[in-house]
């Protein structure tokens, strides 16, 4: 835990977000369900993306920029697919229920897919995938952020794409595999974290206009440098092509994205993709646990050189941390703490 950090009962953290969501005008039902969003996120450990969130949701709900009533408009549906139109409707409230009708498409049809235009920002992924792994199931979830353009291509230096975050939830016989990551070298809030506390980056991430890379994060905020794909400079192609299936699949199935001039002033908006896959129709729900559950006790079980610690797999540690937390309390940064309270006194409501 960091120094000088609080820690709370999780149940009261959910409490405490949820009260001021719905001060801030959200309904009941919506405002529990994107603060148990956003603890799951503190709980596995993804600080940026956790309560963190909290006071841009809020001051986005009493902006207007966040829809606060309202219906998802179902644009087309078949038997296993639906294309959304979020109108901006709570980003963790639109994403819980593309997982919860995808996984009820699943269930009958093999698979359900849902993309989603117009969702406000969807915050961590990861925080949805038990969702459908606790059924057996496994998920994808691909976002893009048209408004914004961080990511270089491979070999170019202007900014085209958001970081565009990738994630899959996948059921074993134990604990679900768990991945999140993104297709480019950095998420904006580590490049943030860094660049305010003066700060390298651990690896080159980011590419000047003449083409060299850097790990100052100053590159990128005060020479124009655009962040690298994941690869980097010299096998950036893989991230590159990542990013491009996560915009075809988030963004241009609903056919409202970069090329869509009201996308511009979106903000942090996302358009987004689910599908979930039930192994029942496939193979057997049995066979898959089987094959995924020896691939992860290969992994874990590879020989690693002298000093290193052992092999993990995709959500192993995020899940510790989860199982630490929810015994001893979750911690939370003094500066997070500090907001939460503030927008208490601002609400007029307690916080925590």
């Amino acid at each position: 835990m960091k120094e000088n950090a609080s820690t709370f009962d999780a149940e009261a953290l959910r409490a405490c977000c949820a009260r001021l969501l719905e001060a801030a005008g959200l309904p009941s039902d919506r405002a529990n369900v994107v603060a148990d969003v956003f603890v799951e996120g503190e709980l596995l450990g993804y600080r940026t993306h956790g309560l963190k969130r909290m006071s841009s949701n809020l001051e986005w709900l009493q902006s207007g920029e966040t829809s606060r009533d309202g219906e998802i408009r179902i644009v087309n549906a078949g038997n296993a697919v639906e294309h959304w139109d979020a109108g901006f409707l709570p980003g963790p409230w639109v994403v819980t229920s593309a997982v919860e009708r995808a996984s009820d498409m699943a269930r009958s049809h093999g698979t359900g897919t849902i993309a989603i235009s117009r969702s406000q920002h969807i915050a961590c992924l990861a925080a949805y995938l038990m969702k459908a792994t606790a059924k057996g199931q496994l998920v994808i979830i691909m976002a893009s952020t048209p408004s914004e353009s961080t990511v270089a291509p491979h070999g170019g230096t202007d900014r085209v794409f958001s970081c565009n975050p990738l994630a899959a939830g996948i059921p074993t016989s134990g604990d679900p595999i768990l991945i999140d990551t993104s297709a480019s070298m950095s998420a904006m809030g580590p490049l943030y974290r860094a660049h305010e506390a003066g700060k390298q980056m651990d690896v080159a991430g980011i590419v000047l206009p003449d083409g060299t890379a850097s790990a100052d994060p100053a590159s990128y905020f005060d020479e124009d440098g655009a962040i690298l794909p994941a690869g980097g400079l010299e096998q950036g192609y893989k991230g590159y092509a990542l990013a491009i299936l996560i915009e075809a699949l988030s963004a241009a199935l609903t056919g409202y994205g970069r090329a869509t001039p009201a996308s511009a002033k979106d903000g942090e908006a996302n358009s987004v993709f689910v599908q979930v896959i039930d192994p029942a129709h496939f193979g057997g729900a049995e066979g898959f646990s089987r094959q995924m559950s020896w691939l992860g006790e290969a992994c874990r079980a590879s020989n690693v050189a002298s000093g290193k610690d052992a092999v993990r797999m995709p959500g192993d540690r995020a899940l510790a941390v989860r199982r630490q937390q929810m015994r001893e309390g979750v911690s939370v940064a003094p500066a997070i703490l500090a907001e939460l309270r503030r927008w208490g006194a601002l609400l007029g409501v307690e916080a925590i």
